[in-house]
């Protein structure tokens, strides 16, 4: 399929999608994949995806989510959603009695519950760092949380609120200094923001695939480093836990030597095989130009909100900024309503979170497209 930046949403007009922090629009070719695979088992079940097929399902996604992490297959397991992910890690890890696990308060909650749920069962403690009123978390007061006892620190990558992204480097050396690990949430950044796994310092690395990823519901990634992986017993199992998927033996269970040991059951093997497409597609974009292109976008989101009088909240330095791009609203005007009234009144999507109204344009996206969209805000203010 050849596509440039910007075109590719072209064959999907209805909407204009300025939303990929919530839902993206799917990649036409993981669309076409997801769907070709559902029909086939419409047809005849197992006829065309058989044992060896199952089998082998997560090794696309795999291999394509290993070439956008510059890490090796080996380090990549495969899931429905980050949140499983993440709880499978959470009791792997399992933070002793009187252990801490330092976090942010402005984090997507997914990327907390799992940890406070474990260390309800442990007696550990969890810490959350502090945002101001525009939900920015001064980084230091997270390294400050951080000391002897810690086990586990967890960020997300970029905040889903205000699009602050973090030096992912800086949280792994100030974990592995005290002997904790690096859990990170990518799930708004992966696919958006250029990522090397192993040098980021990170040692486990979670993804949802239906956002920045351009993929559907029900498929999700993870890198597991393997300076960790070793000592990691999944909190989730089942049948594709063990090294041998139909060696169905209930009396033994061998964990494979990768990170396929938090690969533990069937998925919606459809939604893996299109996020694969829409991955290796990124890759060949390249994902120093989708960085750059989305950039440029959310340069645009700032212009048309200064030239509005809006006041932009998101991080806008080098080192902190993302595609996101959250405004907050003139006094009395309600970020809910207007995001509901840009959908149904002009067709464009964006998002209210945190009141604020939340912009996060991705490849798909032009600068007309972002032109109609404050177009359409001076039209509603008006």
């Amino acid at each position: 399929m050849q596509c440039s930046l910007g075109t590719i949403g072209d064959s999907l007009p209805d909407w204009v999608n300025l939303s990929y922090a919530n839902v993206a629009t799917t990649s036409p070719i993981a669309h076409q994949t997801s769907t070709e695979w559902s029909d086939s088992l419409a047809r005849g079940g197992a006829a065309e995806f058989d044992g060896e097929a199952e089998k082998n399902g997560m090794m696309p996604l795999r291999r394509a989510t290993a070439r956008l992490l510059s890490c090796k297959v080996e380090d990549v397991c495969v899931g429905s959603s980050a949140t499983e992910l993440l709880c499978s890690v959470a009791w792997a890890t399992s933070p002793p009695k009187g252990s801490n696990i330092v976090s942010t308060r402005a984090s997507f909650p997914s990327t907390v519950y799992p940890w406070i749920r474990v260390a309800d069962a442990n007696g550990a403690e969890v810490r959350l760092a502090n945002h101001n009123s525009d939900f920015y978390t001064e980084p230091d007061d997270i390294l400050s949380l951080i000391d002897e006892d810690t086990s586990v620190v967890t960020v997300s990558h970029v905040e889903f609120s205000s699009g602050q992204r973090y030096d992912l480097r800086r949280f792994a050396d100030a974990a592995h200094s005290v002997g904790a690990i690096l859990v990170v949430d990518a799930t708004q950044s992966m696919g958006m923001v250029p990522i090397d796994a192993p040098n980021s310092g990170a040692d486990v690395i979670v993804s949802s695939g239906y956002k920045w990823l351009r993929g559907t519901y029900g498929a999700a990634v993870g890198y597991i480093s393997p300076s960790v992986r070793p000592d990691m017993y999944p909190g989730l199992v089942g049948f594709r836990s063990h090294d041998d998927i139909w060696d169905l033996r209930a009396e033994r269970m061998t964990l494979p030597e990768d990170a396929s040991r938090f690969e533990y059951t069937t998925i919606h093997f459809g939604a893996a095989l299109g996020l694969a497409k829409a991955v290796d597609e990124l890759c060949d974009f390249g994902t120093q130009e989708v960085w750059e292109h989305d950039i440029k976008l959310a340069d645009k989101v700032i212009e048309g909100a200064n030239r509005l009088g809006l006041s932009i909240i998101s991080p806008r330095s080098e080192g902190e900024r993302s595609a996101i791009v959250s405004l907050r609203m003139p006094d009395g005007i309600s970020s809910e309503v207007i995001a509901r009234r840009l959908q149904d009144e002009h067709s464009i999507l964006v998002t209210s979170r945190a009141g604020l109204l939340r912009v996060s344009p991705h490849i798909d996206n032009t600068m007309e497209e972002v032109e109609m969209l404050f177009q359409a805000l001076e039209s509603i203010f008006s």
